[in-house]
C-alpha cells in the first residue's frame, strides 16, 4: 500500500514537472477604454506621474503609500517610486522608456520582492472627439528564477491576467473619470511651453474697457499712445514690444495695464504712466499666430494644455506682442500669451 502511494506521489509530482514546463514562460496582459476626450488630453496625463494618484487603481488601495517623482517631469526618464504596506502595494518604480506623441507610451516596471515587467499605453482615435486607450503587460515569468522557482512561476501565470486584468480595468476606469472632468479641447496642434520669465522694467497705464475687441483696442492704443509720448519726452528707450497685462477679466469689463518693457531710466512718472515690472516666474507660454481678435481658440487650447499637465493659474496673465502691426499682415502676427502658474506650483524640485 504505501509502495502505491508512493508511486502516486511521484507520477504526479512527474506530470506537475512536466505539465508546467509546456506552461508560458511569458505573460501578456492587456485591457482597454474608450475616453469621450482628445488624444493629446489622454497622452499628456500618462506621459507624466504629477497625476498619477488621481487616476492610479493603488493609490486608494494604501492612502498611506508614500510616492516620489524623479526624472523630467515628463517623457523619456521620468520616474515613479514608492513605498507602502507589502500587503497591499508594497515597493517599487515604474519608468517612462519611450514615448510617442499622441499614440504610446512603454515603461519599465519594478515591484521589489515580485519581479520586473514591461507595460505599455497604446492610443488611438476612436471617433471625432474619443480616444481608445490600450493598457499591456509583458513579464518574462521564468527568468532569473531558477528551475523550481521558474516551474511555479508558469503556474502563477495562469491567474495574471485575472489579477492584473482586475486592477487594469480599475485603473482605466479611473483614467476615464479623471480625463473626462477636463477640458474637451485639442491641444495638440498648439506651440506651448512652461517657461521662467524674467521681470523688465515696463511703464504702464491701468486701464478698464468693456470686453468688446473694439473696445479693448480702442483702450490699449489709447494706453500705449501716452505711454510712448512719455518716453520720447523724457529720452526712454524701448527695450521689447509692448505688453497687456490682465488683471480682470469678468462679464462686465476687462482690467488691464498696457505696458512697454523699457532700458531702465531714472525720471519721475507724470499723468497716468507709472514704473513698474512685468510678470516674473514660471508660466506657460503659447504662441498664437493671426489676427488679435481671433485669440480666443488659443486661450480654450492653452487652458486645457494647463488642466492636462495638472497646472493652476496663477494671479496673472499677459499678452505679449511681438510683431508690429504697422508692418505685418494680420494673418502674420505673433503674439506670446502667458499664464503665470499658481504660486504653490512655481518651484517643482527634481531628485535628478
Amino acid at each position: 500500500m504505501f509502495r502505491k502511494i508512493l508511486y502516486a506521489i511521484v507520477i504526479s509530482i512527474f506530470i506537475f514537472i512536466i505539465s508546467g514546463l509546456f506552461l508560458p514562460g511569458n505573460v501578456h496582459v492587456e485591457r482597454s477604454i474608450i475616453i469621450e476626450r482628445p488624444a493629446s488630453t489622454v497622452f499628456t496625463i500618462l506621459n507624466s506621474f504629477s497625476t498619477f494618484t488621481a487616476w492610479s487603481p493603488w493609490a486608494e488601495r494604501d492612502p498611506e503609500a508614500v510616492y516620489e517623482i524623479s526624472g523630467p517631469e515628463a517623457g523619456v526618464g521620468a520616474r515613479l517610486s514608492w513605498s507602502g504596506d507589502p500587503r497591499l502595494v508594497g515597493e517599487g518604480w515604474q519608468e517612462i522608456t519611450a514615448s510617442i506623441p499622441w499614440s504610446s507610451i512603454r515603461l519599465k516596471l519594478d515591484i521589489i520582492q515580485q519581479g520586473k515587467a514591461d507595460t505599455h499605453f497604446q492610443i488611438s482615435q476612436a471617433g471625432v472627439d474619443d480616444t481608445r486607450v490600450t493598457w499591456g503587460f509583458d513579464a518574462n515569468l521564468v527568468e532569473g528564477q531558477g528551475f523550481f522557482g521558474g516551474l511555479l512561476a508558469r503556474y502563477f501565470g495562469l491567474f495574471f491576467n485575472e489579477w492584473i486584468g482586475k486592477d487594469y480595468e480599475a485603473g482605466l476606469n479611473n483614467l476615464k473619470v479623471y480625463a473626462e472632468s477636463l477640458p474637451a479641447t485639442d491641444f495638440s496642434g498648439l506651440d506651448v511651453e512652461v517657461v521662467q520669465v524674467e521681470p523688465m522694467d515696463i511703464l504702464y497705464v491701468a486701464a478698464e474697457s468693456s470686453r468688446v475687441p473694439g473696445g479693448i483696442a480702442a483702450s490699449l492704443a489709447s494706453a500705449y499712445q501716452e505711454i510712448t509720448a512719455f518716453m520720447s519726452e523724457n529720452s526712454i528707450e524701448i527695450h521689447s514690444q509692448p505688453m497687456a497685462i490682465t488683471r480682470a477679466w469678468d462679464e462686465e469689463k476687462y482690467a488691464f495695464d498696457a505696458a512697454i518693457p523699457i532700458v531702465a531710466a531714472n525720471v519721475e512718472p507724470s499723468g497716468n504712466v507709472q514704473f513698474g515690472k512685468s510678470p516674473s516666474g514660471r508660466a506657460v507660454r503659447a504662441i498664437h499666430k493671426g489676427p488679435y481678435d481671433r485669440m480666443s481658440p488659443s486661450y480654450g487650447k492653452l487652458a486645457a494644455y494647463m488642466a492636462a499637465h495638472g497646472l493652476r493659474e496663477g494671479r496673472v496673465s499677459w499678452e505679449h506682442y511681438i510683431s508690429n502691426p504697422g508692418e505685418t499682415p494680420s494673418a502674420d502676427l505673433i503674439t506670446h500669451i502667458y499664464f503665470l502658474i499658481d504660486d504653490d506650483q512655481q518651484e517643482t524640485p527634481r531628485n535628478e
